[in-house]
């Protein structure tokens, strides 16, 4: 497996430009509801929904908001060989087609969440699927990453949606579900996988957008 190398000099490339990414092919960030209070000393686990080529920016830069941890993203084997420089910034890898390499990377995943100065990112999903698909694939790699933990962890599920308005870009709207000890997860994976599906089904049916915040100023 690939593990993260964080680089300083790589952050200061990377911010300036996801901003200006997002700023060029987005009208507007905004927040449904507000992050969560997280106590410092816990592990954090952020589990965003995977619909498009853009989840990984775009959760990088709402987690950047809102924490001052170092993030962990997991990303396939194939696609960190191709763009090298994401584990300058927080990739690490994931083949799906290995078992001894997925061994690995649910180790330092564990390694990573035992410093309560890091935190992960993780898709459980595992696939691209469309926010409108009627029932979302949330796969148990996660509960292998938490259920022999020694530290408190909390997972965060995260619903992303693009909504095309009346401008030529589409704003960015995100949701945070309720925080979820990982204890619960690992006594009953599906507590986990209904939270996940109920916050991206509410994302979903939210249009009530001057009640939101845009972060993408």
């Amino acid at each position: 497996m690939i593990q993260t190398e964080h680089k300083k000099w790589a952050r200061l490339i990377f911010n300036p430009f996801i901003r200006h990414l997002l700023k060029s092919n987005f009208n507007s960030l905004y927040l449904v509801n507000d992050f969560p209070e997280i106590k410092k000393s816990t592990g954090l686990i952020i589990t965003p929904n995977h619909f498009s080529w853009w989840d990984g920016f775009i959760i990088d830069f709402i987690s950047r908001k809102f924490t001052h941890r170092k993030v962990h993203i997991m990303m396939l084997e194939e696609q960190l060989k191709k763009y090298w420089f994401f584990k300058k910034v927080g990739a690490y890898s994931i083949n799906l087609s290995n078992p001894r390499s997925i061994a690995k990377t649910i180790q330092y995943s564990r390694e990573i969440l035992r410093s309560p100065e890091n935190f992960l990112v993780i898709y459980p999903q595992g696939e691209i699927q469309s926010i409108h698909t009627e029932t979302l694939i949330v796969k148990e790699g996660l509960k292998k990453i938490i259920e022999k933990s020694e530290s408190e962890i909390y997972i965060l599920p995260t619903a992303i949606k693009f909504e095309y308005g009346d401008k030529k870009n589409p704003d960015i709207v995100a949701r945070f579900g309720h925080l979820i000890k990982a204890d619960a997860v690992v006594k009953d994976f599906s507590f986990f996988r209904n939270e996940f599906r109920l916050n991206v089904k509410t994302l979903k049916d939210f249009t009530d957008f001057t009640t939101c915040r845009n972060i993408l100023k």
